[in-house]
């Protein structure tokens, strides 16, 4: 049996408007939402431009801002296409941390380090210092701040949950982590989706 030229006639659905264009799919609940996605060095980072495109599935702009191990696991190349946005990596003279204020701000992953830096007021990098300002329009009512820890199992200690504490009576929410092989691994990208939805639907 001979192969055709014709067998690879694919059907590969209309394009979008660009490369980077995503379809807004389901019920698009965070269409004219702005979420910054903050990334921290942890492994899972190399999730999050399938996190970034997730969330602009949802309808949501999304902002990346990473710290500098986190480009230890994902590209700014990568994070700048899936978001379709620059990426902050750096902070200079323009206050990328208070510009372009956003109504979530999502930190996966969410390392032992950041987190606890965020906690005790620490802004020392890209990320933390765009934390610290959430938490003052979170303290606003004027922001949603989410975090998604990953890390192992032995460094869930007191340190880190009595951060955790603190950064959720500020009014923090933290994302349950999934359990397995003796780790906190980050969410799929569907739930923290939904997480962040959930949290900008509240009263």
């Amino acid at each position: 049996m001979s192969v055709r030229a014709d067998d690879f006639r694919w059907d590969f659905g209309a394009p979008l408007a660009g490369d980077r264009a995503v379809a807004v799919q389901g019920d698009g609940l965070l269409v004219g939402r702005r979420v910054a996605l903050l990334i921290s060095g942890g492994i899972a980072a190399y999730r999050t431009p399938g996190l970034a495109r997730e969330l602009r599935r949802a309808g949501a702009t999304v902002q990346a801002c990473v710290t500098p191990t986190a480009l230890q696991f994902v590209t700014l190349d990568a994070l700048q296409w899936a978001t379709a946005q620059p990426v902050v990596h750096a902070l200079d003279g323009r206050a990328q941390h208070v510009e372009g204020a956003c109504d979530a701000y999502l930190l996966a992953p969410a390392t032992y380090s950041t987190l606890n830096k965020a906690a005790a007021g620490s802004a020392d990098n890209a990320v933390t210092t765009t934390l610290a300002a959430a938490l003052g329009l979170c303290e606003a009512h004027q922001a949603v701040v989410l975090v998604a820890p990953t890390m192992h199992g032995s460094m869930w200690n007191a340190i880190l949950r009595d951060s955790l504490a603190r950064l959720a009576n500020l009014g923090v929410v933290v994302v349950r982590p999934r359990g397995g092989d003796g780790k906190a691994r980050l969410p799929d990208d569907a739930e923290l989706v939904a997480a962040v939805a959930a949290a900008l639907a509240r009263p």
